[in-house]
């Protein structure tokens, strides 16, 4: 359940984020995506590995945080857009 909340919570930051930069607010699906993928990666890995219970939660939730981080990263790098602009102008 606390996980649930810190990826509502990540969510709202990152549209919040995007807004700010004249963004959609669908770059929070990113941060989303980016979590679960990571620690879904983390448990194919640590499955891999074969590491046991606690070692595999772990490391899918290292790897979520470096999802998380990575999304958070990118998201605070756009650049800023203006309202009326879709690209660079010819």
């Amino acid at each position: 359940m606390l996980e649930i909340l810190g990826i509502i919570a990540f969510a709202r930051l990152l549209s919040r984020t995007a807004v700010e930069k004249g963004r959609s607010k669908g770059w929070a699906a990113l941060g989303v995506l980016f979590w679960i993928g990571g620690e879904m990666m983390g448990f194919i890995v640590g499955g891999a590995l074969g590491l046991e219970t606690f070692a595999l939660y772990g490391l899918a939730l290292l790897m979520a945080g470096a999802g998380v981080l990575v999304a958070y990263l990118v998201v605070k790098a756009l650049p800023p857009q203006s309202a009326g602009t879709l690209g660079p102008a010819s």
